[in-house]
């Protein structure tokens, strides 16, 4: 049976059986990012969530001897009006969190950019990867200009998740991925199993983390296992411990 790390979730809105049910299929960790489905009234909002999932998802998750693995960040979606003040608070949960995340662009407004922009150098500040969120709409276009932002910021590619990739958008941006690690969401909507194996094909192992995106879309967290033991039934054992395993603990640090 593999063992995994979720490296993009949302399980602080799920119920912690459903989390220990997945630990008995080989779920060891979950990096949980920040995201409410609703756009804050006040800055104030964020910081109750970042203690939500960097503080109070520890000591839950603890009980079931599950991984945490806590991203602070402002969505693209949930950019409050007072962005500076989004911004302070958000600077005092990053000592305690793993990553930034998830941030981004949705539309790439200029508002968008901004926020994403200052988060960056935040995340440069604290030495903390960026988990960077696609939308399902423009995908390859808004990731683009994701990239474009990260270069303008200066910052490492190594340490950038450019998450949520599928086939349509992977395939006019897979020669500007270099040195950026991809992930894959097995969630529906999003990737399929066999899309994530097409899009293995073309990526470098080593650049790969896969993730169930789970929130409060429809959501199968079981598809990241059956997409692991597809490659071990293929003799792609050390590929599926690599992108499951070993990527998330080194680009996390845990």
């Amino acid at each position: 049976m593999p063992s995994w790390i979720d490296s993009h979730s949302h399980f602080y809105l799920t119920p912690l059986n459903v989390i220990e049910s997945l630990k008995a299929q080989g779920l060891v960790g979950v990096v949980e990012a920040s995201w409410i489905p609703v756009r804050p009234s006040a800055p104030e909002t964020l910081r109750d969530l970042f203690r939500w999932v960097v503080q109070a998802e520890q000591e839950r998750l603890s009980k079931i001897g599950v991984l945490h693995i806590p991203a602070a960040g402002i969505h693209p979606r949930c950019i409050p009006e007072d962005l500076d003040g989004a911004l302070s608070i958000l600077e005092d949960f990053l000592g305690q969190a793993k990553a930034l995340g998830e941030v981004g662009l949705e539309t790439a407004s200029e508002d968008e950019r901004r926020a994403f922009t200052l988060q960056l150098r935040l995340a440069k500040k604290y030495d903390l990867p960026a988990i960077v969120h696609t939308p399902r709409l423009n995908k390859a276009l808004v990731a683009s200009k994701e990239i474009e932002v990260v270069d303008e910021v200066g910052f490492p590619r190594e340490l950038t998740v450019i998450d949520h990739m599928v086939p349509q958008a992977f395939s006019s941006l897979k020669e500007r991925l270099g040195e950026f690690n991809v992930g894959i969401s097995l969630q529906p909507g999003k990737a399929s199993v066999d899309e994530a194996i097409q899009m293995l094909s073309y990526l470098s192992p080593e650049r790969v983390l896969v993730n169930s995106d789970t929130s409060t879309e429809p959501s199968e967290p079981e598809r990241v296992r059956t997409f692991l033991e597809r490659l071990e039934s293929a003799s792609m054992k050390e590929v599926s411990r690599m992108i499951a395993i070993d990527n998330p603990r080194r680009l996390f640090k845990v």
